[in-house]
């Protein structure tokens, strides 16, 4: 078997979340990332998707960390929408001395509590992988959760979508001055920017719909079905056939 599977799986904690991608596709979202090196820390905020391209055999404790619903969308559907997998880098090797010493400096505006990219739209786009940059190990910060030191996040095999750096939203933003606070406002206030951008996908993408428990599957079926504008009767008994519960996955797999 390979390490790698033909399906890359966004999870999520609640089942209202997946109702709504199934119903609305994927709401694009900034997230806070963090990336250690050997000079410090680069905080910044990035407008995404992501999803993990992990086999069920090994997708348990990923699912213990994320969440136990899913949807597991074709890799062919991943590469004709442009997701890139993550650069995972080792915050002492040569790769990130470099990165980090040619990376575009960005400040944050406090008064606005959004981020300021001094960059022309070409030299966005030019510097887009930053985007893409996670390391290959640290602290997993999950809300609610206790933090885990030492996390490898190249076990993720993440698969990323980023929003154009070329439309006319704060594509990224990097904060200088780490502040909690601000980066929550930075948030909330470049998430109003896009909450009507959306990552699209059709019922034919779609390999797995993952509930939590087998007695959901009923609900979940007549969700799909009432969404008629959507999926079709054939296309409710294809992915009626697609849902799996994370109670088979880990007793199954």
């Amino acid at each position: 078997m390979g390490l790698s599977s033909n399906t890359i799986i966004h999870f999520t904690k609640k089942k209202s979340s997946l109702i709504g991608i199934l119903s609305d596709n994927f709401q694009i979202r900034y997230c806070h990332e963090t990336v250690i090196h050997q000079q410090g820390n680069y905080n910044f905020l990035v407008p995404i998707v992501s999803f993990c391209d992990i086999p069920f055999s090994q997708i348990t404790n990923h699912i213990n960390n994320y969440g136990c619903y899913g949807i597991g969308l074709s890799k062919k559907w991943a590469e004709s929408k442009g997701l890139n997998p993550v650069l995972y880098i080792e915050k002492n090797s040569i790769l990130s001395e470099h990165i980090t010493t040619h990376a575009p400096r960005f400040i944050l505006d406090s008064s606005k509590t959004t981020s300021i990219i001094k960059m022309s739209a070409d030299d966005r786009r030019a510097f887009d992988f930053i985007r893409y940059l996670k390391n290959y190990q640290g602290i997993l910060k999950r809300k609610g959760a206790k933090d885990k030191k030492d996390y490898r996040f190249s076990d993720e095999r993440e698969w990323r979508y980023a929003l154009n750096p070329s439309i006319q939203h704060q594509a990224f933003g990097y904060f200088e001055h780490f502040s909690e606070k601000n980066i929550a406002l930075g948030k909330n206030s470049l998430n109003k920017k896009i909450e009507s951008e959306r990552l699209k996908f059709s019922p034919k993408d779609i390999n797995y719909i993952i509930i939590k428990k087998e007695e959901e599957r009923d609900s979940i079926i007549k969700i799909i079905e009432n969404t008629k504008e959507k999926y079709s009767f054939q296309e409710v008994k294809r992915l009626a056939s697609r849902i799996i519960s994370t109670e088979q996955l880990k007793t199954d797999f």
